[in-house]
């Protein structure tokens, strides 16, 4: 007894201890230094505040772009070492700040002649545009003002005066760069034709917002002398526009935010990216090297930002290719998201599309460079969402840079708005009942006429529109692809409204510190605290005479654990120009520091063994000249594309809009083709393929040839399939006279209407290839809305039965609809089946929304077992105990896997005798992120009291559930939601159960995910343990998973395939997906190919992928949704 005591003693004095020692921790965090600082301007001396004052005359909604902020420019502009500070200010003055060391510095605008003339001041360069060795300024207007107040301003640096201060002379004429009367944004020098001098890209804006789709070619296709932006070329000191002969779009549907230059497709050639406000796309030009660009931004991007702002480029996970970063306004929480963000519409959206633009959608979107197609153009993977940093709100200056020293570039994105532009109140009613009063009297609010008749009107309404502070937003690199939100922690959280912004070693510590621009309240300067904490390496290039800051210089700096790559160009994020001088953090101890630089010429620099905490100073004129490396003439691509003709097919998606039948549906799923499947139908000894049509398209099938084609046989009578949507096939022999028969799935959404056209379909071979439809006689009568057939001798009895899976139509999604057990009883060679669901398994009449089977002997019994995946549903296991399906899914681990399970394949990974599995899901680069207590939820149940069941679906925001749907989604699926919830405020206020009367939810059918990467599970003693895949396996939705041996070292490969497209417009397509091979090892590993070995990029909208072998070939077939084929070759070594 006194043990027992004593025992409850020590547990009871040890968990005080442990909430006394955890009390302490926490306050012991509160209380440590942060990592940034922010200054007070009575210790900086820098009190520069970009100040709005908003008029009759001068307000948003007279200018729209009025709360779009000024810029900042770092650069040492009087040559002591040390880095100064100009802000542009949109109204007021613009200030200069000399640095005077330990974070003092001095205004010295009225002194270096720097403040700028009346006008709307916005971006900054900093620059040596005359190449004299002095720092420049270059400074961009807009506004409402006239062309003479639109006329840029290049600032010279004449040199210190006797005072060492720096003055300087605005010559923007003499060097025609003053682009009189030009609406502009930012500037940004390059030597884009590699003569040595540096040229300059104009980056400008509309005022005026024309229709888009009205005559689109032409309108994109004419340049506006105002609004377009320009390319001037340096001849001899003068600055000559050449914008047209170089391919430079110039449209007035421009609204030009944000421009970066880098050499992204590595030919040592700057190219140009720049982010368009609006329906005009961003623009992506690759430098041809002939003094001409070509834009291919739906070549390199799925998709891109919507109201695309600042942007960035850099080699943010340090594989030696760079990255670009571009921000727009999706809000992080679900109040501002709810109350600011409407629902987008399908059909504009398409109409955009279908006037030429790219695919937009209206978050940041983190563009992974995956490597040069054959073509030399890059190809992206956007992955913002799976790096977390997606939604940062009103979001302008991307700032990419080591800010906590370890070697990895962190992100810092500074965003706000003056005021809520697009509050859904605010517009529903202040603006709504603003323009029915002006029409009562004959007159309309807004247009030119009616912005000056009215501007008392106007002015009223602006005084009336929210306001709201927000932070700005630091996330720390925590694995080159994954980013952690710091901003508290880092000391960055203080709600500011903040544009322009810029980094650099203001101090000289060995950290980056920060300069901010705020709109109508003091600028920040944060001093950067970790300087002591981890090594570092700074380079400061010097160039030729005509390019002496060496603009455009690549520098590699490599040590035991790290490799980083930078460019040299400052003008970076929004507005701003940053720290000329290169910063790369090196982490704890770093040793065996290597540096290369490749010159603007192309010369070369390499030293080695630098030592770490110190300012390198590298000259061009000590370079040599540079080798071009040899190219590795063995290289071996895994995988060779073949030409389409050989595989003359390509899908046909019918014209159906699942989102007009259910606006809360995630994605369609009436495009779920097409799908294949692979049989030797005319026993020729060669693979051959059937592939299902979708309505309106007939199903084909194809016979491979020894001459590695396949040929397209007995058209007319797979002709008759047409009036069908084939959903999933199988061959298998039904007869039992050996040869390959065919099952095919009947489906659709579409189907609904005709019930006869869900009845699914058998066809007999007749042993060559020639088949015939029964049907009627074969199949028992039954029509569901089908998803996939497998075939398997699960009683044991010596013929193939069938499990068929049921899928789910646009109006009940995700809800499914019924399949089962199919048991074969042909008899003399006719095909005869029966349900025998009940018998066997009654749970398998519906057991969710399947996505893919199979039949396995997981148990080693002998006996065929089922596996199900699905979406909405966990991995399920049916164990056969004497011909009855029996789940055994919680025994197997697997009870809590609820997944968007795509695909599944059984194999030995780690070669221990059992049955491992591989699960396609749709990766976590997906608009929710989920987990086991915070899931992605659906309640399918009648809350309209109609009798008719419909779909609710939530998700958790920063720790609550709220519904998914926007009010104007609720309002249209449940017309009583309009009484309860008129505005948007409320709404965005309200949790799902403040919705939903709580009653019903309990009564509705529930489903839920908690996990979206894709997976092997592991089979360990009888038990599966789920392990994600790679990060590059979960860029997006796994349609196609292929085991072989791709590198022929005797261990067996994956190779990964997907993508889908028909997402919610919102969403936008889940696009990703470059195909991705994960190279097996002896234990049971994977190893992630670089996509340079695989050779191939494997995109679109993928639905399925086999290997089949004709010839002596093995060919990948990649089925697309409304797609031709792709064929890959393995190569064989």
């Amino acid at each position: 007894m006194d043990f027992f005591f004593k025992r409850v003693l020590i547990i009871v004095i040890s968990l005080f201890s442990l909430v006394a020692c955890n009390k302490k921790h926490e306050a012991d965090k509160m209380h440590e230094p942060k990592l940034f600082e922010l200054l007070d301007a009575s210790e900086t001396g820098v009190n520069f505040m970009n100040e709005i004052e908003e008029t009759k005359e001068l307000n948003v909604m007279q200018y729209e772009y009025m709360y779009n902020g000024g810029g900042v420019g770092i650069g040492d502009f009087n040559g002591d070492g040390l880095q100064d500070i100009y802000f542009s200010a949109n109204i007021k003055d613009n200030k200069l700040y000399l640095n005077k060391g330990n974070f003092h510095f001095q205004d010295i605008t009225s002194v270096s002649h720097t403040a700028g003339k009346h006008g709307w001041k916005t971006g900054v360069a900093v620059a040596d545009v005359n190449g004299d060795g002095l720092l420049d300024i270059y400074v961009c207007y807009s506004g409402l003002g006239n062309n003479i107040e639109r006329s840029n301003e290049l600032y010279i640096n004449q040199g210190n005066g006797a005072d060492g201060i720096p003055t300087f002379k605005n010559k923007a004429k003499e060097f025609g760069l003053e682009a009189e009367g030009s609406y502009s944004t930012q500037s940004v020098f390059l030597d884009y034709d590699l003569d040595g001098d540096l040229d300059m890209f104009l980056l400008n804006h509309s005022k005026d917002y024309y229709s888009p789709f009205y005559n689109s070619t032409k309108l994109r296709n004419s340049r506006h002398p105002l609004y377009g932006n320009r390319l001037y070329e340096n001849k001899d000191g003068k600055f000559q526009d050449v914008s047209v002969k170089a391919g430079i779009h110039g449209s007035g549907l421009n609204f030009g935010l944000g421009v970066i230059i880098s050499d992204i497709n590595e030919d040592g050639l700057p190219d140009i990216y720049v982010s368009n406000d609006y329906v005009e796309q961003d623009f992506f030009y690759l430098n041809n090297g002939d003094k001409t660009f070509n834009e291919v931004s739906k070549s390199s991007f799925g998709h891109i930002s919507q109201f695309s702002m600042g942007n960035n480029a850099a080699d943010i996970n340090n594989d030696g290719h760079i990255d670009i970063l571009t921000l727009d306004m999706l809000p992080e929480d679900n109040y501002r998201q709810k109350i600011l963000k409407g629902s987008d519409e399908y059909d504009r959206y398409h109409l955009a599309i279908d006037s030429g633009y790219h695919k937009q959608q209206m978050r940041n979107m983190f563009q992974l460079n995956m490597g040069m197609d054959k073509n030399s153009i890059p190809k992206f993977s956007e992955v913002g969402q799976l790096a977390g940093i997606s939604n940062t709100d009103w979001s302008w200056a991307p700032l990419i840079a080591d800010f906590d020293g370890d070697g990895l570039k962190d992100v810092y994105i500074t965003n706000g708005y003056l005021r809520d532009y697009t509050n859904k109140d605010f517009m529903k009613f202040e603006v709504n009942e603003a323009i029915a009063k002006v029409r009562k009297k004959g007159g309309e609010l807004f247009g030119k006429k009616g912005k000056e008749k009215y501007a008392d009107v106007i002015y009223d309404l602006v005084r009336k529109m929210p306001s709201t502070k927000i932070s700005n937003y630091m996330y720390r690199n925590t694995n080159g692809l994954k980013f952690e939100n710091v901003s508290e922690d880092w000391g960055l959280d203080n709600p500011t409204v903040s544009t322009g912004a810029a980094y650099a070693d203001l101090d000289g510590d060995g950290d980056l510190d920060l300069v901010v621009s705020n709109t109508n309240e003091l600028a920040g300067i944060y001093r950067n605290n970790s300087g002591k904490e981890t090594d570092y390496l700074k380079i400061r290039l010097k160039g030729s005479h005509k390019n002496t800051q060496a603009i455009g210089a690549k520098v590699w700096v490599t040590t035991d654990s790290l490799e980083q790559y930078q460019e040299n160009y400052n003008v970076r994020g929004y507005q701003s120009s940053v720290d000329p001088i290169l910063f790369f953090g090196l982490g704890h101890s770093a040793n065996n520091i290597n540096v290369k630089v490749v010159w603007p010429n192309n010369k070369l620099t390499i030293l080695k063994g630098i030592k770490p905490n110190q300012l390198l100073e590298l000259n061009v004129q000590e370079a040599k000249n540079n080798e071009p490396e040899k190219s590795e003439s063995g290289d071996k691509k895994l995988l060779t594309e073949i030409d389409k003709g050989y595989f003359p097919y390509k899908h046909e998606e019918n014209r159906y809009i699942d989102f007009k039948v259910n606006r809360l549906a995630l994605k369609e799923t009436s495009k779920s083709g097409p799908k294949i499947s692979v049989g030797d139908a005319n026993n020729d000894g060669l693979d051959d393929v059937f592939i299902g049509g979708a309505f309106g398209q007939a199903d084909a099938l194809f016979l491979g040839t020894k001459e590695g084609r396949f040929e397209e046989v007995n058209r007319s009578f797979w002709e008759k399939t047409k009036k069908y949507e084939s959903t999933g096939s199988t061959f298998f022999d039904a007869d039992g006279d050996g040869d390959m028969d065919l099952y095919v799935v009947s489906g659709g959404s579409q189907a609904q209407e005709d019930i006869s056209l869900l009845r699914d379909r058998i066809y007999i071979n007749d042993g060559h290839g020639n088949f015939s439809d029964v049907t009627q006689e074969a199949l028992p009568e039954a029509y569901a809305n089908g998803s996939l057939v497998i075939a398997g001798d699960y009683d044991g009895d010596g013929d193939q039965d069938l499990f068929v899976g049921g899928g789910s139509n646009a109006a009940t999604y995700p809800g499914s609809e019924l399949g089962g057990i199919l048991q074969n009883e042909s008899i003399n060679g006719q095909a005869r089946f029966k349900i025998v669901t009940k018998e066997v398994n009654d749970e398998l009449r519906n057991p969710g929304l399947v996505t893919d089977a199979l039949w396995i002997d997981i148990n080693k019994d002998n006996q065929l077992d089922l596996v199900l995946c699905g979406e909405w549903m966990p991995i399920r296991i049916f164990i056969n105990v004497n011909t009855k399906l029996v789940e055994r899914t919680a025994e197997y681990g697997l009870s809590e896997s609820f997944g968007l399970w795509q695909k599944i394949i059984a194999y030995d990974r780690d070669n221990d005798g059992d049955l491992d599995l591989m699960v396609g899901n749709v990766g976590n680069n997906f608009p929710f992120q989920v987990n086991k207590d915070e899931p992605l939820e659906a309640f399918i149940g009648d809350f309209r009291g109609d009798g008719v069941e419909s779909p609710v679906l939530s998700s958790y925001i920063q720790g609550k559930r709220y519904p998914i749907a926007t009010l104007d989604e609720l309002h249209d699926a449940f017309p009583y939601i309009k009484k309860k919830f008129l505005k948007y405020d409320q709404y965005a206020k309200a949790t799902l159960e403040e919705v939903f009367d709580v009653e019903k939810l309990n009564k509705a059918k529930h489903l839920k995910v908690t996990n979206l990467n894709s997976a092997y599970l592991d089979n360990i003693g009888g038990k599966y343990v789920i392990k994600n895949l790679p990060e590059a396996a979960q860029f997006s939705a796994i349609q196609g998973i292929n085991q072989y041996d791709f590198n022929q070292d005797g261990i067996s490969d994956v190779l990964l395939t997907g993508n889908f497209y028909p997402m919610k417009v919102e969403y936008g397509p889940s696009d990703s997906g470059k195909g991705t091979i994960l190279l097996g090892d002896s234990h049971g590993g994977y190893t992630v190919l670089d996509h340079a070995e695989l050779g191939v990029f494997i995109e679109g909208d993928i639905r399925d992928a086999e290997i089949v072998t004709v010839g002596d070939q093995k060919i990948i077939v990649v089925s697309k949704n409304n797609d031709n084929l792709q064929l890959l070759r393995i190569n064989e070594f």
